[in-house]
């Protein structure tokens, strides 16, 4: 079936402006070396982690700092998140009462840690809980707690209610809290099935429930989920990932998807409409794929080539695995590689002046363009006087602009991939529709 759309006044106007400038577009590298980032403010501080338990904050003006490490001598477990203001910090901490490591949290202004426990006072493998998601007030922070030497729940922390258990659905298997929305009721991760299987879990005012795709089966390990909840991306072999609790499940694919090579989403704007993650080859070293940025308008887009395409400088750096992304979907940080071969982790900064693809709507127009996917022309039906079409890519760059035109458009000179057809009709508002090219 065809689809109609047409773009909002504001991705109008980001078209109007293509030239627009790209000042505040950027990447950094962070540091050389493995850090696992956790978490990215809206206004660009980074949270990350070592293996060895050392725990930074990143931002442009003061550069790494280490805030904190684990002092018992076990390994980083959990993730090390951020608030949105990126004035508190969440991650495992040892507490140096017990010498386990827990749920804690940082405030950036005074500089201290706070140990928040667990579901019991000692535990195993030199953790009583772990941190992995946190709300953007930072008000809730969710993870994993154990519950004996072989067991352990997903939990949920917050100063009224310490640190709760949220069950598992399977008696004497585990499940984790991996990600929390903006007001705590929405909480998803994974669950452990009685063959052992991880399934993907979401617990919505405490009621657990497995993720399923369209035809009821479970499907991977959910990472994280957009700010009202209604947004889930996850893993699965070989494609990621997008549920939605009206539309149901879309994957993320790659013309390379396969057993061998496949992808993770990592992180979810807070509207829900961007997503990043990567792909790479089955049991190769995490810098052996390729990172993407994911809309529902623009489809997966190569994060390198995206970054590029909006005017910034990559630095050499092939930016191979994403880790977060800001709420306002504009900042990116993860893991890399550098025209040394070196890991370094980076940050990319986009510009404000992007293309929102994920603005574009459906039209309700008698008017269709055909066939979809195309080759070479493009035809336009149930349209008359029309002014004059224009085509953009999906970060927003006018590829072909025709100031003639009856009823149809030559696209033969495109690049495979997907655009935006727009119309001005002579009297009328523009309409606009996406298509495919082949």
């Amino acid at each position: 079936m065809k689809k109609f759309y047409t773009i909002s006044v504001r991705a109008l106007c980001a078209c109007c402006l293509l030239g627009f400038s790209v000042a505040n577009a950027q990447l950094s590298v962070m540091g050389v070396g493995f850090y696992s980032v956790g978490g990215v403010s809206d206004n660009g501080v980074v949270s990350m982690d070592t293996s060895n338990g050392d725990i930074f904050k990143w931002d442009a003006q003061n550069g790494l700092v280490q805030i904190g490490s684990l002092t018992n001598g076990y390994p980083s477990s959990g993730r090390t998140v951020i608030s949105n203001n990126g004035t508190k910090i969440g991650s495992s901490a040892t507490n140096v009462a017990t010498s386990f490591n827990e749920i804690s949290t940082y405030d950036v202004a005074t500089s201290t840690w706070v140990n928040q426990g667990g579901l019991v006072p000692t535990g195993w493998d030199g953790s009583v809980s772990s941190t992995w998601g946190m709300t953007p007030n930072a008000n809730t922070i969710v993870g994993l707690g154990w519950v004996n030497g072989a067991t352990a729940h997903a939990v949920k922390w917050d100063a009224q209610n310490g640190v709760v258990d949220l069950g598992s659905m399977v008696s004497g298997s585990s499940s984790r809290a991996n990600a929390v929305n903006s007001d705590g009721t929405v909480v998803v991760g994974w669950q452990d099935e009685d063959d052992g299987t991880r399934s993907g879990a979401k617990w919505v005012n405490g009621i657990e429930s497995y993720i399923t795709d369209n035809n009821g089966n479970n499907v991977g390990e959910a990472g994280a989920v957009s700010a009202d909840g209604n947004t889930i991306i996850g893993e699965e072999v070989p494609n990621p990932y997008v549920w939605n609790s009206t539309s149901g499940l879309t994957y993320i694919t790659h013309p390379n998807s396969s057993f061998f090579f496949s992808g993770s989403a990592t992180g979810i704007s807070a509207n829900g409409q961007t997503v990043i993650g990567f792909f790479r080859p089955f049991s190769g070293p995490p810098m052996a794929g390729e990172g993407f940025i994911w809309t529902q308008a623009g489809g997966r887009i190569n994060l390198n080539d995206y970054a590029t395409s909006v005017g910034v400088n990559t630095l050499g750096v092939t930016m191979s695995l994403p880790l977060a992304i800001s709420q306002d979907g504009r900042k990116i940080a993860g893991i890399g590689m550098n025209a040394n071969n070196e890991v370094v982790a980076f940050y990319l900064q986009l510009p404000e002046e992007i293309l929102a693809t994920h603005d574009i709507t459906k039209n309700k127009t008698n008017g269709s363009i055909y066939p979809n996917p195309v080759k070479d022309i493009l035809y336009i039906k149930g349209i008359d006087k029309i002014e004059k079409a224009e085509i953009y890519n999906m970060v927003g760059q006018k590829v072909i602009s025709l100031n003639s035109v009856k009823d149809q458009v030559d696209v033969a000179s495109l690049s495979r991939g997907n655009y935006i057809l727009q119309i001005f009709v002579k009297g009328e508002v523009s309409q606009s529709y996406k298509f495919i090219k082949q």
